[in-house]
């Protein structure tokens, strides 16, 4: 890491000299003008993620200014407690290539274990009372604990690195459930299937997909390597907008019954060889079909229906891909943490909790 810490971290500071440092930072330079509309801070338990989340963060705070705060935590380093800080600008060039707008970070790699160590540290810098997003990367820990998820007005989560996510579900519901608590919480893998839904949405403004709907018969989802929780949490959003309620499962073989209006419903879940995180979904009814085709190259959703009212197609924007990107997009919109509860206990049972 000590190759890239002038570079890209900023230069590093005693903790205790913080204030008056990042004070001077900015008197030093009146080219510079400071912006600060959140907090938003990264945790990863890997010293080695302070570049990584720099950089990403690089990316935030070009749409999202901020006091960025970047944590990298070793909870099991031998030895006392220890923390180191740098302090850096993330800018936004202005049309003459000047700096403008900045965004201010400072970067702790945290070592060693201490009663809320972690959160007393990110406490002790937050910008007043401005709310306070908090991304938490991977497993969870003993440091997602009240006195840190308490605090927070937005948690950023990606339960796709989760190798329990059945489990981490579980504590994070906890977590939002405390009385003390008043977080929204925002799923990158919720989000990476976001214009799925508003496409999947749209396709039912046409003639006939409303009937279309109701007589479903099968509904077909397939989604690429590394991305079953993304298709699993689009297939439980569709079963509840339609008002599907599950029956029965195979979880091994990826098919699930649903009882709808007058008949059932069968969801089969596919891997397919894509990057895509669900390049294909139908639903089928004997009138027709309903296809949504996300194609490997292509920034677009593709929209086919075929009914006896007529054929449509139609295209929606999907820009989403990188983390970055990801976050940009969930940070322009709310997020109905109700509802993403709701259709957790349907993912549950696509995973196999009830099996």
């Amino acid at each position: 890491m000590e190759n890239f810490t002038i570079e890209l971290l900023g230069d590093e500071v005693p903790v205790r000299e913080l204030d008056r440092r990042l004070k001077k930072l900015w008197e030093s330079n009146e080219t510079l003008t400071r912006a600060s509309l959140t907090n938003f801070a990264i945790y990863r338990e890997s010293c080695s993620s302070l570049v990584e989340n720099t950089e990403l963060l690089r990316e935030v705070t070009r749409e999202h200014a901020c006091r960025a705060l970047v944590l990298a935590v070793d909870p099991v380093s031998e030895g006392p407690p220890s923390v180191r800080a740098w302090i850096t600008a993330h800018c936004q060039i202005s049309a003459g290539g000047k700096k403008s707008i900045c965004s201010e970070q400072i970067a702790f790699e945290i070592k060693g274990q201490a009663p809320n160590l972690v959160a007393n540290t990110l406490f002790s810098y937050l910008d007043s009372d401005l709310p306070l997003i908090f991304w938490w990367q991977g497993e969870f820990s003993a440091n997602w604990e009240p006195h840190l998820y308490t605090s927070i007005d937005r948690l950023v989560i990606d339960s796709v690195e989760w190798h329990n996510p059945i489990h981490c579900f579980g504590l994070v519901e906890k977590a939002w459930r405390n009385p003390a608590s008043a977080f929204s919480v925002n799923d990158l893998t919720w989000t990476r299937v976001l214009r799925h839904r508003m496409a999947l949405a749209a396709a039912f403004d046409e003639p006939g997909t409303l009937e279309h709907l109701a007589q479903v018969t099968d509904v077909e989802i397939d989604y690429g390597k590394g991305h079953k929780l993304a298709a699993k949490m689009f297939g439980a959003w569709l079963a509840h907008q339609a008002g599907w309620t599950l029956e029965s499962g195979m979880p091994s073989e990826g098919s699930f019954l649903f009882r709808r209006r007058g008949g059932h419903v069968t969801i089969r879940f596919q891997e397919e060889d894509s990057t895509r995180p669900v390049p294909h979904v139908e639903l089928r009814s004997p009138l027709g079909f309903v296809k949504l085709v996300h194609e490997e190259n292509s920034p677009y959703i593709h929209t086919r229906i075929g009914l006896p009212s007529g054929s449509f197609e139609r295209l929606t924007p999907c820009p989403c891909g990188t983390p970055a990107e990801l976050v940009v997009e969930r940070l322009r919109r709310g997020c109905n943490t109700k509802l993403y509860f709701t259709l957790l206990r349907t993912v549950r049972a696509f995973l196999g909790e009830y099996e």
